[in-house]
C-alpha cells in the first residue's frame, strides 16, 4: 500500500493566497492543502486507526460494577435443619421494611466466540478500505488539479492564436476596403473581410468568457488566481516508454484502488455470513463476578440483619440451541450477496481493462499524430505565406485568403488540443492501472516551460 507524502501539503496551509502557483507541482500542492473534497477523505482515512482499535478491543476484558442504596423487605423460611445436635429445625427470619445495600462487581473476556472473530475481521478489512479510498481520493485530485491547470493554460493558448487570427484579419479587412477604393478590389471582396472578422470577433468573446471560466474553477480549487503558469506549447511531447498493453492491464488488475476495495468488500461480506452463523454457535467467556447483599431493620421476629455474599470465578458457557431458521435464512441472504459483489466486480474489472486499454491506444499513437499534425501547421503556416503574396497579385480571391487564415490557425489549435490531450491520456493510463502519485505528476510537470 503506498503512502503518500503530505509534509509539504500540510506546510502550504498556512500559504495566502497571494502566492501565485508557477506550475504543476506547485498548483497540486495547493490543491492538497485546502480542497474540501481530499479533506473530507483525510478525515475519514483518520477514522480507520479507531477501526483497528475496535477490532482489538472486541477481545479485551469488560469490567462492570453495580450498586444499589434504598429500601427493602425479606421473609425467609427453612425447615429441616439440623443445628447444635438438633435436627428437623426450623429457621425464620423477617424484615418488613430496613436499609438495602447492594454491590456487585464482574469481569468477563471472550475466549471462544465466531461472531465476535469475524466483527473483528470486518472491522480490520473496513481499515483497509479506508486506506484505499484515500489513495483514490488523492488520485482523483491529481486528475482534477492537472484537468483544471491545463484547461487554464489550454484557454489562453486558444485565445492567443484567436487574437492572433482576429488581428490577421482586421489587417486583411483595412487592406481589401483600401484597395476596393481605388478600385482594385470588389465590393464582395469587402463585405466577405467584413464578415469573416465579424466572425472571429465572436469566437474570442466566446473564448474569454470561457478562458475566465476556467480561471474561476482554478481558483476554487487552488485558492490562488492563475498568474504565470508554465505552458505546454513547443514542448517535446514524448510519451512515455509504453510497455504493451496487457502489462498495464495486469498491473491495473493488482493495483487499481477501485478492484481491491470491491475485494475487500466480499471479504467483508463473508464475515458477516460468519457472524450471523454464529448466531447459534457456542461461546466460552472467562468470568469472574462477586455478588454483595445487605438487609438490616425490623420484622415481625425483631431486630433482624441479613448478609450474602457470592462470587465466583471460571468459565461461562453459552448454546442457543434453536434460532427457528431465523440465522439459516439470514446467512443464505448474506451468501447470495457475497455473489453479488463477485458480479459486480467482474463488470469492473472490464470496465477498468477497457478504460486501461483505451488511453494505451491513444498513448501508443500520440507521437505519430503529433508529428503528423506539426508537419500540417508548417504546410497551413507556409499556404497562408503563398496565399497572401497571391493575393496581393491577384492571383488568389479574397476568400482563399481569409480561409488560409483560418486553416493555418485552426492547425496550431488542433496541434495544442492534442498536446493537452496527450498529456492528460498519460496522467489517465497512470490512474486507470492505480499508479498514479506525486512521481508521475513530476514527471508531467517536467514537460512544462
Amino acid at each position: 500500500m503506498k503512502r503518500w507524502p503530505l509534509v509539504t501539503a500540510l506546510a502550504l496551509a498556512g500559504v495566502t493566497s497571494t502566492v501565485h502557483a508557477a506550475d504543476l507541482m506547485s498548483t497540486w500542492q495547493a490543491a492538497l492543502a485546502r480542497d474540501p473534497e481530499i479533506a473530507a477523505a483525510r478525515a475519514l482515512h483518520e477514522q480507520a486507526a479507531f477501526r483497528q482499535e475496535q477490532a482489538k478491543a472486541l477481545w479485551a476484558p469488560t469490567v462492570s460494577a453495580g450498586g444499589a442504596l434504598g429500601i427493602g423487605g425479606a421473609d425467609s423460611r427453612t425447615q429441616g435443619a439440623e443445628a447444635m445436635g438438633q435436627s428437623d429445625v426450623t429457621f425464620k427470619t423477617n424484615v418488613n421494611a430496613g436499609a438495602l445495600a447492594r454491590a456487585s462487581i464482574g469481569v468477563q473476556k471472550a475466549w471462544i466466540s465466531p461472531e465476535r472473530e469475524a466483527q473483528s475481521k470486518q472491522l480490520e478489512l473496513s481499515a483497509q478500505i479506508a486506506q484505499l479510498q484515500w489513495q483514490q481520493a488523492q488520485q482523483a485530485l491529481i486528475m482534477r488539479t492537472a484537468q483544471r491547470y491545463l484547461d487554464v493554460v489550454g484557454a489562453e493558448l486558444t485565445l492567443t492564436v484567436l487574437q492572433r487570427q482576429q488581428k490577421a484579419m482586421q489587417q486583411a479587412a483595412s487592406e481589401i476596403s483600401k484597395r476596393q477604393s481605388i478600385g482594385d478590389a470588389s465590393v464582395m471582396d469587402v463585405q466577405e473581410a467584413s464578415a469573416r472578422v465579424s466572425e472571429i470577433h465572436a469566437h474570442v468573446l466566446t473564448h474569454e468568457n470561457n478562458l475566465a471560466s476556467k480561471k474561476v474553477a482554478y481558483r476554487q480549487l487552488v485558492g490562488q488566481e492563475p498568474h504565470q503558469l508554465m505552458s505546454i506549447a513547443n514542448v517535446d511531447l514524448r510519451p512515455i516508454n509504453l510497455a504493451d498493453a496487457s502489462t498495464w492491464v495486469q498491473r491495473a488488475m493488482h493495483q487499481s484502488p477501485s478492484l481491491q476495495m470491491m475485494g475487500l468488500q466480499q471479504a467483508i461480506q463473508g464475515q458477516e455470513a460468519k457472524r450471523i452463523k454464529a448466531g447459534h454457535a457456542m461461546t466460552v467467556d472467562w468470568v469472574a463476578q462477586a455478588h454483595m447483599d445487605r438487609l438490616s431493620g425490623q420484622g415481625m421476629y425483631g431486630s433482624a440483619s441479613n448478609q450474602t455474599a457470592q462470587y465466583m470465578v471460571g468459565l461461562q458457557l453459552n448454546a442457543p440451541l434453536s434460532t427457528g431458521g431465523l440465522v439459516e435464512a439470514r446467512e443464505r441472504e448474506a451468501l447470495k450477496q457475497i455473489e453479488k459483489l463477485r458480479h459486480d466486480q467482474e463488470a469492473a474489472e472490464q470496465q477498468v481493462e477497457q478504460q486501461v486499454r483505451d488511453a494505451w491506444q491513444s498513448l501508443s499513437t500520440a507521437q505519430a499524430r503529433l508529428q503528423a499534425l506539426s508537419q500540417s501547421e508548417k504546410a497551413s503556416k507556409a499556404r497562408l505565406a503563398a496565399t497572401r503574396q497571391a493575393h496581393r497579385t491577384g492571383a488568389r480571391t479574397t476568400n482563399e485568403w481569409l480561409r488560409a487564415e483560418h486553416d493555418a490557425a485552426q492547425a496550431e489549435l488542433a496541434l495544442l488540443q492534442l498536446r493537452i490531450q496527450t498529456v492528460v491520456d498519460q496522467l489517465r493510463l497512470y490512474a486507470a492501472s492505480g499508479t498514479l502519485d506525486e512521481p508521475q505528476l513530476q514527471t508531467v510537470n517536467a514537460l512544462l516551460k
